[in-house]
């Protein structure tokens, strides 16, 4: 994530939240709620940028892209892995989409601190939001077999020598183990990172 100080502060209100009662969809759903962002509606969502959701578009994920997708995720319907592999190479055909409907300088990954504000580039936060969107209206139609969406989550609380970092997470349905879906190191194009969300958390 962005190490912009006034973003850096917006974040710590939030990092110190206690962990949300609810659990999936409508724990995932809470977080836009919590953050004042637009949650997915039916194909519809509102995709961040500019860091921290400062510039929003409204955005479709139908037609002949959501066909494409749903063939690929109902084709991986053999296991929690297989879906999860699928689901990176949705993301990363998805994050093309962004970048072609947001105009200008595709995303720089990392979110260096001087690209605050450019329209088309994305902190951690608009990531999660842009991630954790898709997600919910993947599961809305149906076509995650293995996996629900939850609450996104984060890591690093300065205290412990981090910097604040969100991501979207998806929790195996039979197992419950959860997994963080990152692009945020990605630029667009390039597929997520998809792990378990404890080894995730360890990262810096």
């Amino acid at each position: 994530m962005t190490r912009t100080p006034l973003l850096i502060l917006k974040a710590l209100p939030i990092l110190l939240m206690a962990a949300p009662a609810l659990s999936g969809q409508q724990a995932a759903q809470s977080w836009f709620a919590e953050r004042g962002y637009v949650e997915p509606s039916g194909s519809r969502i509102i995709a961040c940028h500019g860091y921290g959701c400062a510039r929003r578009l409204p955005l479709s994920v139908d037609g002949a892209w959501l066909s494409r997708a749903a063939a690929a995720l109902r084709a991986a319907q053999g296991s929690p892995d297989a879906e999860r592999r699928a689901l990176a190479d949705v993301i990363r055909s998805y994050t093309s989409l962004l970048a072609a409907s947001f105009g200008g300088r595709p995303d720089v990954p990392g979110s260096p601190p001087q690209m605050s504000g450019v329209p088309g580039q994305m902190d951690c936060l608009d990531e999660t939001a842009n991630t954790t969107s898709l997600l919910l209206v993947l599961q809305d139609q149906g076509l995650l077999a293995h996996h629900v969406v939850d609450h996104p989550e984060s890591r690093g609380f300065f205290f412990d020598g981090r910097y604040p970092h969100f991501t979207a997470v998806i929790a195996e349905k039979r197992t419950g183990a959860e997994w963080a879906v990152d692009p945020w190191k990605k630029a667009p194009g390039q597929r997520p990172d998809i792990l378990p969300l404890d080894r995730w958390r360890q990262d810096s």
